[in-house]
């Protein structure tokens, strides 16, 4: 498999503009977002809004954008270890706008754990306890260092952070943001995991062998971009 470092500087400064509109949409659409591509794409390379979507929906669109970006930043940095911190400031970063300017469509809270019971719609696994959740994270970290992860690695940190779920909203859009992190970390293409193929990726986000399968497909998907 191609390494990121394999790729010429243009090469890899084209893929991480390309992976901010095409992760920023998938991710989002496969959450329930209505902004098409297209939409998704004028509203972060041009600033021109989609006038008939929910104005929430492009606040997140651009807080996950943002995300995106700090995601690149950090992770260039093969001394920054992802920590709790970094992903609950994630988490924020997301939601952040959105939460000021329509705070009614927002869950509650945001840059800290969940206070609830929740349960992953059309997966069959059990969640973290909100009493859990931050031990539970923490052993998660301490067994994964972000900078030191194969793609198995990184298949199996996913699966298991989807099962701590530790937000109240956003738990794959973070997640799949973090592996883009561990990935650069790791000298991997960070994968496109497209909403096309969502019920595909539900279905192996309860096998490591499965979902490592489907990231590795995903991350062909990456390459086309350039």
């Amino acid at each position: 498999m191609q390494k990121l470092n394999e790729l010429t500087l243009k090469q890899r400064e084209e893929l991480f503009r390309q992976l901010r509109v095409s992760i920023t949409h998938h991710s989002n659409a496969m959450e329930g977002t209505t902004l098409s591509f297209g939409e998704t794409k004028k509203l972060l390379e041009h600033g021109n809004t989609a006038g008939d979507k929910p104005l929430h929906e492009q606040l997140v669109i651009l807080g996950f954008a943002k995300a995106y970006d700090v995601i690149v930043r950090e992770a260039s940095n093969k001394d920054n270890i992802m920590d709790a911190s970094f992903i609950k400031d994630i988490h924020a970063i997301m939601f952040e706008d959105a939460l000021h300017v329509v705070p009614q469509f927002v869950s509650k809270p945001i840059g800290a754990y969940r206070l609830d019971e929740r349960h992953i719609k059309g997966v069959e696994i059990k969640l973290s306890s909100p009493h859990q959740i931050s031990n539970d994270l923490e052993n998660l970290l301490y067994r994964f260092k972000s900078n030191n992860m194969s793609l198995e690695d990184i298949a199996q940190f996913h699966i298991l952070f989807e099962r701590v779920h530790p937000f109240a909203d956003g738990n794959g859009r973070v997640g799949r943001l973090l592996m883009a992190f561990q990935a650069i970390q790791n000298n991997i293409i960070p994968p496109l995991i497209e909403n096309e193929h969502r019920s595909e990726y539900l279905k192996a986000i309860n096998d490591k062998n499965e979902l490592l399968k489907f990231i590795e497909e995903s991350i062909e998907n990456s390459l086309g971009l350039i």
